[in-house]
């Protein structure tokens, strides 16, 4: 068994290493294609600008060069194959070797590889000659090898988060783990990695567009800093909900001890009126509901109803939070007035690490966890999870808990 973990570990990590790799090449190579988007819209430019008027087509050429700020290269090529600069750029314009690559170069943009490389149009003009009009590709390449290395770093960091996070569920596991906790954990490790590509995605984007200079404004760079520093908070967030939700689904036993559920859910409401004055909020706890269970962990799970229902739902939407005892089980019971979830997500006995509706969380800017820590949590305190419709018109989240 000792091996078999192993050996599922190395197939995780492995399979958190191709994902990270073909996100992060998707993103680089899409990066790559927009700088040569870019590149061919200038390019043709000046070529549309030579068409429209063929009888100063140089004069046409220099003249949108010159308007558009463009750091282009403008070459005439004689039907006698003498080729002679007219504008120079920052390309090292080694010339064109071959007539053949006029050719090709008459309808689209083509990449010629040199020491210097650079893309050009060929356009041809009046008396059989062609103009060239270039632009040099090195700052693109440039740019592919440092995204190349971004992504190399990122794979490592993923990796070693892969691993961090398997050490920690794996070592607390002994001979007797089964299927399931397999199955949790590879979804976990899913989870982990697919949570952590958005934030990473918009972080890197905004690198890159800082570090290229395409941000000149004071008020867009800041705004862009900004940006940056809320997806780190996000990525902090993310990583201390993964890591709460390995501590939840190891096998090493919470130390519970007595608590006073009414005592604590009051203080969590008592907040929530204060913070939704909008809202008509039916309170309903019995007294003295008194239990054995962790307080670190209750209190997080009554923190996640009671945001869930803030970021899900409008901020007049009613809200009701019922606790009462039955026998030997307490019934908590937090309704609100929103949305909703879709029908297939209504169901009994929601799996800990399980995404159950990633679209709600993700249009809303969640993470998609928060179900997930709250499930884990109810799973620790061999208590039931349920979803089901509210009478406000909503989603009703009912928990039962031992006493």
């Amino acid at each position: 068994m000792k091996k078999s973990s192993s050996r599922y570990a190395a197939i995780s990590i492995f399979v958190t290493t191709i994902l990270s790799s073909v996100i992060g090449g998707f993103a680089t190579i899409d990066a790559r294609n927009s700088d040569l988007q870019q590149i061919d819209q200038s390019i043709n430019l000046v070529a549309e600008r030579v068409n429209a008027y063929p009888a100063e087509a140089i004069s046409a050429a220099i003249f949108t060069i010159d308007e558009e700020s463009l750091d282009l290269t403008l070459a005439l090529i004689t039907k006698e194959g003498d080729e002679t600069v007219i504008n120079e750029s920052h390309l090292l314009y080694p010339g064109i070797k071959s007539m053949t690559v006029v050719k090709k170069a008459l309808t689209v943009p083509i990449s010629v590889e040199a020491k210097n490389p650079f893309r050009l149009r060929a356009i041809e003009i009046a008396g059989g000659d062609y103009l060239i009009v270039a632009a040099d590709l090195r700052k693109l390449d440039i740019n592919l090898k440092s995204n190349l290395k971004n992504l190399v770093g990122f794979t490592i960091t993923a990796n070693a988060l892969a691993i961090f996070i398997s050490i920690l569920l794996l070592r607390r596991h002994n001979r007797g783990l089964d299927a399931k906790a397999l199955e949790r954990m590879q979804r976990f490790l899913g989870d982990a990695s697919h949570e952590l590509r958005t934030p990473l995605t918009v972080i890197k984007g905004y690198s890159e567009m800082l570090s290229k200079g395409q941000m000149n404004d004071v008020v867009d760079r800041a705004r862009a800093f900004s940006r940056v520093n809320t997806e780190i908070e996000r990525m902090e967030n993310l990583i201390h909900d993964l890591l709460l939700l390995a501590e939840l689904g190891e096998s090493r036993p919470t130390t519970f001890e007595e608590i006073d559920l009414s005592e604590l859910t009051q203080a969590h409401v008592n907040d929530f009126e204060l913070f939704n004055k909008g809202r008509k909020i039916d309170i309903l706890l019995e007294e003295e509901c008194r239990l054995k269970g962790s307080p670190e962990h209750l209190n997080r799970l009554i923190q996640n109803c009671l945001s869930n229902i803030v970021r899900h739902t409008p901020s007049d939407a009613p809200v009701s939070i019922t606790l009462k005892s039955k026998g030997r089980k307490v019934n908590f019971i937090i309704e609100d007035g929103g949305p909703g979830l879709p029908e297939s997500a209504y169901r009994t006995e929601i799996e800990a690490m399980n995404r159950f509706d990633p679209s709600r969380s993700r249009d809303s800017g969640g993470s998609g966890l928060g179900m997930s820590i709250i499930a884990a949590i109810v799973q620790e305190h061999n208590g039931k999870l349920e979803l089901r419709k509210s009478e406000l018109g909503g989603l009703a989240v009912v928990l039962e808990l031992p006493r």
